[in-house]
């Protein structure tokens, strides 16, 4: 008839009833929850722009808290190895180097390489499959292995007996961060749970799996060994060729309404402040091999925001959600200006960027070189004032772009917008550019010209939203941490623990 229905559908109903909630379970694409960009798993738009309040059945696991918040388990969960019937690569689970093969997973899974880390494994090349059925394709044809992933059933491919965990504790509601769901939705499920009425619904307990012996077959108390979850996006409504019965690549998501002061209960007392990197800069920000983000950025913004007793978190945005370039224009991007978070971490006050953001005091210097093929074959010169017969590159978002070159006084003609630095180096290696214009230090497979050259205004702040009060607190805390010379005492500090030569600020007059 076309009516939603599942597990899902019914536990929500029965929760929600229970506490006074009017809940409703509604379909949107899985990757509105969360989806994967570059190896990195990101927060949804739908969820980061409350077109929901959460997304059902989606495992626990150290590197999506990060990113999200999650009410209690309620589910366990196992990840399993699919290969192409008969196995023609020979892959075994159970070797704990699985570099030879070529691996591929579904976007947003928790079946990722930091899993792999934890679970003590080497491997080599991992793919992202947008679905199952891409992923399957991938395996017949023959691009790819293996699959590592939440689906210990997929008709047509052979799914090897050994069970691993990729969750801390099974599976729960995936919530935006800083939402406060779970503070009436956890005692709820509680008391649902302890009256016995959640036994009766034939599931698995709430909890990690008891037997630790991951080839047993049958990991569900039910003997269903196809444990619902979301990762693939079809929660309850899926046949065993991973397709929604509907036709639809669909998740079930929840939303709800409760009565103001219902609403109220448990709110924290003050704003969740959201900070957002890239998780890609090592030593600034970077997942470890468990997929715990750290780096200095991290540590600095918890000395800060401690200092000002204000709640902050570090999350993983793009940076396209912080800014975006539309041919010699910046604008600010979609998260920052639709609330997602607070601030981005990292950015450089120019006076194109002051007309869209605001930005605080500046914590690091920083400045930006050009970088040529080894040997430098076009015979660039940087102190020339005019580049007009040279091809020069830049990142699309870098404040290295045509508004600092005019700052600073030099004619050039074409100027090449990329959107990573590793084409940036491409074109410069394969000659179709004669120089990077950039702000990286040690980039090896290039060449470095002296001198370098100043961009920014002042250095390095965090960029917010116009408007945005966030200035209003750091500003004075990061000041009383400068000012004291404590603020250079933990660069030094952190330049032992990371290995690395932070370019901080330099000191107060008369603190060495």
């Amino acid at each position: 008839m076309g009516t939603l229905v599942g597990f899902d559908v019914d536990l929500v109903s029965r929760v929600c009833a229970l506490v006074g909630k009017k809940c409703k379970t509604i379909m949107l694409p899985f990757t509105e929850c969360i989806f994967t960009y570059k190896d990195i798993d990101y927060a949804g738009r739908g969820l980061w722009s409350q077109w929901v309040d959460g997304c059902p059945s989606y495992a626990i696991t150290t590197d999506r808290r990060t990113e999200f918040d999650f009410t209690l388990p309620y589910l366990e969960t196992t990840s399993s190895f699919t290969v192409a019937p008969g196995n023609p690569s020979g892959f075994d689970p159970n070797l704990e180097d699985y570099s030879p093969f070529t691996l591929v997973r579904l976007t947003g899974a928790p079946t990722n390489g930091v899993c792999l880390n934890r679970l003590k494994k080497t491997y080599g090349k991992f793919m992202v499959a947008q679905n199952l059925p891409e992923a399957k394709e991938l395996l017949l044809n023959g691009t790819a292995d293996v699959l590592f992933s939440p689906r210990n059933v997929i008709d047509g491919l052979e799914v090897l007996p050994a069970r691993v965990h990729c969750d801390e504790d099974g599976a729960g509601i995936l919530l935006r961060k800083g939402s406060d769901l779970a503070t009436w939705w956890n005692p709820a499920f509680q008391t649902f749970y302890f009256s016995g009425q959640y036994a009766q619904f034939g599931w698995c307990g709430v909890g990690d799996d008891d037997d630790d012996d991951d080839d047993d077959d049958d990991d569900n108390e039910d003997g269903n060994d196809d444990v619902v979850d979301g990762e693939d996006g079809h929660d309850g409504n899926i046949d065993g060729n991973g397709e929604d019965k509907n036709g639809d690549n669909d998740d079930d998501i929840i939303e709800y309404d409760g009565n103001e002061e219902n609403d109220k209960i448990g709110q924290p007392t003050d704003h969740l402040w959201k900070f957002v990197v890239s998780g890609k800069i090592e030593p600034y920000s970077f997942l470890d091999s468990e997929g715990n983000l750290i780096g200095w950025t991290k540590d600095f913004i918890e000395e800060v925001c401690s200092r000002a007793g204000k709640q902050c978190h570090l999350m993983l945005a793009q940076v396209s959600e912080c800014t975006s370039r539309d041919g010699e224009l910046l604008y600010p991007g979609r998260g920052l200006m639709e609330g997602w978070f607070d601030a981005c971490t990292g950015y450089f006050e120019t006076m194109d960027r002051d007309n869209s953001w605001d930005f605080t005091a500046p914590y690091l210097i920083s400045n930006a070189s050009f970088y040529v093929k080894p040997g430098n074959p076009s015979k660039f010169d940087p102190t020339s004032d005019d580049y007009s017969k040279f091809t020069l590159v830049h990142a699309d978002t870098s404040i290295a772009n045509d508004h600092c070159l005019n700052r600073l006084h030099k004619k050039f003609g074409k100027l090449l917008d990329v959107p990573t630095k590793l084409e940036a180096i491409q074109a410069v290696l394969n000659g179709t550019a004669d120089a990077w214009f950039t702000k990286r230090k040690g980039e090896t497979q290039l060449e470095e010209l002296a001198p370098r050259f100043h961009c920014e205004n002042v250095g390095t702040s965090i960029m917010s939203k116009k408007g945005s009060q966030l200035r209003e607190w750091w500003n004075p805390a990061f000041q009383q941490f400068y000012s004291t010379g404590e603020f250079n005492q933990f660069c030094k500090d952190k330049g032992v623990q990371y290995n690395f030569d932070f370019p901080c600020v330099p000191p107060p007059a008369g603190i060495h």
